[in-house]
């Protein structure tokens, strides 16, 4: 389960997903494959561990052996100069498998709803979420002085999520 944009998944390489005090994490920055959409966008997302006991790690160990700029390459769309289409696409085709009629209206970012859905629901502090999500603080403390909550703190945050796999 990962809150990101479409764009800031299917732009991630391989140098994205690093390993912070034995925290793995997505960095979320502006690269060469993707721009992040404002400067709150810019932030580490632990990863899930259920992601990780799936494989992802060596998905991305697979992916740098064989010099890949991208975690995904087969999301690019010549011509485009953008990830997101295909990443939505797909999504949207799990969704009719899984939900059939029940998920006719969910999309991609409904991912990004969910994730927020559930972080509020299990009691995580909504600055957190902010950090997780990557959104912009509500007052100018926030937005201004405000530094990211610590990775161990914004990790058991993302292990409030459900296995959905």
């Amino acid at each position: 389960m990962n809150p990101g944009r479409r764009e800031e998944i299917a732009g991630l390489s391989p140098s994205d997903i690093v390993e912070i005090e034995g925290i793995w994490c997505f960095s979320i920055e502006d690269s060469e494959l993707r721009r992040i959409k404002n400067l709150s966008s810019r932030r580490m997302i632990p990863i899930h561990s259920h992601l990780i006991d799936l494989g992802f790690l060596d998905h991305v160990r697979k992916a740098n052996s064989t010099n890949e700029i991208s975690l995904f390459p087969d999301l690019y769309e010549a011509g485009n100069n953008a990830f997101g289409r295909k990443v939505g696409r797909r999504m949207r085709q799990i969704i009719d498998q899984e939900l059939g009629t029940e998920g006719k209206n969910l999309s991609f970012h409904s991912l990004r709803h969910y994730v927020q859905n559930q972080l509020d629901h299990t009691g995580v502090d909504d600055k957190f979420v902010r950090d997780i999500i990557g959104h912009e603080g509500k007052d100018i403390h926030d937005k201004v002085y405000r530094k990211s909550a610590p990775l161990t703190d914004l990790a058991q945050a993302i292990e409030q999520l459900l296995k959905v796999i």
